[in-house]
């Protein structure tokens, strides 16, 4: 695959209407699904689904936490945070314009 069509094949992955959201909120905290979910008043399944296709593509990565939270707290939870790549694929496509 051409580096041209690889690149506009993740801008595609990354400014997906959800994802671009899901990206936003991520760069200022990492956050729990049940979170992203809750600020974004989206579907938990629809929010998992659009986690994966980030992660998939390099923009998140997750690591695993105790909570701290009265609920679940002493639970392993799942967090994400924006990887270095969002910034990367970004910064390509302002240089091909």
């Amino acid at each position: 695959m051409k580096i041209k069509e690889a690149l506009l094949k993740e801008v595609r992955v990354l400014l997906h209407p959800m994802r671009y959201r899901i990206v936003e909120l991520l760069t200022e905290k990492s956050m729990h699904i049940n979170e992203i979910s809750k600020v974004l008043g989206e579907e938990r399944r629809l929010v998992s689904y659009h986690l994966l296709i980030l992660e998939k593509y390099g923009f998140l990565t997750s690591n695993y936490e105790m909570s701290e939270q009265l609920k679940s707290k002493g639970k392993a939870i799942r967090k994400y945070s924006v990887t270095e790549k969002v910034e990367e694929v970004i910064s390509e496509l302002k240089k091909r314009l």
